[in-house]
């Protein structure tokens, strides 16, 4: 006959593993420790400890360098889907002909064989497009069933109610609404900080928060509100879409961070589709376009009579000469040029320049696998065993991001200090104005950072 069964035993995986080569093909025996290495690079364990020991040895030693509550939801998921590996048997086998699903895989992945010896067919006309023979696979059972419930740990992340859900533009609405809010005072006119993920801060550092309490240390009670416009996912388009209920909200200045989705949606063809899937965008982002919507966003926010701070979309992995680097500094340049032709109430905050000055000699670059596994532990860290997000970066060899793309502390902290400097240069020279007069015809008691302002 022209094939032959070969097995072979993983010791690290204690599984037995058999599969049908043409004779006079090589079975390679490093197959399956390089299986395994593929499957340290997609969760992200460090490559030098993989070159130095084998996979397994490798996963122990993360563990024992303080990643054991990383790799531990990995571990009990994966093997929550070995568990499930005998339901996807049971299908593949009804998939193939059986007319119950107690039908065995193995006997199954037999008959094209038998058919063969008894001259009724041959391997490739057995092996049709119906064939599911991958599907009784444990490794592939447990990698699959890995991923969907990793993806519906990060669906569930973003969709879930944050920190800031309090203080977004549209509770800010029901309670002026009810007359809670004094919307039409200039005084209480909010801060709006708009953006995706990197501004809601559910799945990074938190730079809104931080700004809140910043200005409110500065003025006191005098501080505006700050609102949380950032949602998850979103492209420059999507922010254009929601733009009429930060208007509503009359804003004295607004901050804009919007870019890394786009850029992410332009350099790969996946991401491209998930974004203009899920976003119901009419087409997959580009350099124009992300700057025609900008230019479009601005002169609405002018129109309101909102300050508005250009921010440019940070770092995107972190090696400075990449491609996808290279490209951003592109759409940093679209940000500036927006911001220059907004005259004097638009401001460029330069946060891709910051955060490309810190980078390493040797960053990691940006890989979507790699990001995709360090955004499930990421997850998990964050909301269940609420890690450090420094401890989680200074874990991973990271400088700026937390998974080479959302924001760690120092780089949330450069951006917050630079948002208040613009916020509190223009409430410098409109609004300071009206508290002084409001002390010359009342007598009233002015706070301490009101009169230094003044």
């Amino acid at each position: 006959q022209s094939h032959a069964r070969v097995s072979f035993r993983s010791a690290p995986l204690r599984q037995q593993f058999s599969f049908v080569l043409p004779r006079g093909a090589r079975a390679q025996p490093d197959d399956m420790s390089g299986g395994l290495r593929s499957m340290a690079t997609f969760a992200g364990i460090d490559s030098s400890v993989r070159q130095r020991v084998p996979s397994h040895q490798g996963w122990r030693r993360q563990a024992s360098r303080g990643g054991r509550r990383t790799c531990l939801p990995l571990l009990v998921l994966a093997a929550l889907a070995a568990s499930v590996a005998p339901l996807s048997s049971a299908f593949a086998g009804a998939a193939r002909g059986g007319s119950s699903l107690l039908r065995g895989p193995i006997a199954d992945s037999r008959a094209p064989q038998r058919q063969h010896a008894e001259g009724r067919g041959s391997p490739l006309v057995a092996r049709s497009a119906f064939d599911t023979a991958w599907m009784s696979d444990p490794v592939v059972s447990v990698v699959g069933w890995t991923i969907v419930a990793f993806s519906l740990l990060i669906a569930r992340v973003a969709t879930a109610a944050g920190e800031d859900d309090a203080e977004t533009p549209s509770s800010y609405l029901a309670r002026a609404g009810t007359g809670g809010a004094a919307g039409d005072a200039e005084g209480a006119r909010p801060v709006i900080c708009l953006g995706d993920s990197l501004t809601r801060g559910n799945l990074s550092a938190n730079w809104v928060r931080q700004l809140r309490d910043q200005l409110e240390g500065t003025f006191g009670q005098l501080s505006p509100q700050v609102l949380n416009a950032g949602v998850n996912m979103h492209c420059s388009k999507n922010i254009q879409e929601r733009l009429s209920e930060v208007i509503a909200c009359r804003p004295s200045h607004v901050s804009i961070l919007v870019g890394t989705n786009d850029l992410k949606a332009e350099l790969s063809p996946v991401e491209g589709f998930l974004y203009q899937y899920f976003g119901k965008l009419t087409e997959v982002p580009t350099l124009d376009s992300y700057e025609k919507t900008l230019c479009e966003i601005r002169e609405a926010l002018l129109e309101a009579g909102a300050s508005v701070a250009f921010i440019s979309p940070p770092v995107l992995g972190e090696v400075a000469s990449s491609p996808a680097n290279l490209r951003a500094a592109e759409y940093a340049e679209a940000v500036r040029r927006v911001a220059d032709g907004g005259g004097d109430r638009c401001t460029y905050v330069p946060f891709f320049e910051r955060t490309s000055a810190d980078l390493r000699p040797q960053g990691v670059d940006y890989c979507g696998f790699k990001f995709f596994g360090w955004l499930c532990m990421l997850c998990v860290d964050l909301h269940m065993f609420r890690r450090d997000l420094a401890e989680i970066q200074r874990e991973r060899n990271l400088g700026v991001t937390i998974d080479l793309v959302h924001l760690g502390p120092a780089a949330a902290k450069q951006l917050t200090d630079m948002v208040a400097a613009f916020v509190s240069k223009a409430r410098a020279t409109t609004e300071v104005p009206t508290v002084v007069a409001l002390q010359a015809a009342v007598p009233v008691v002015v706070p301490l950072p009101a009169l230094a302002l003044a």
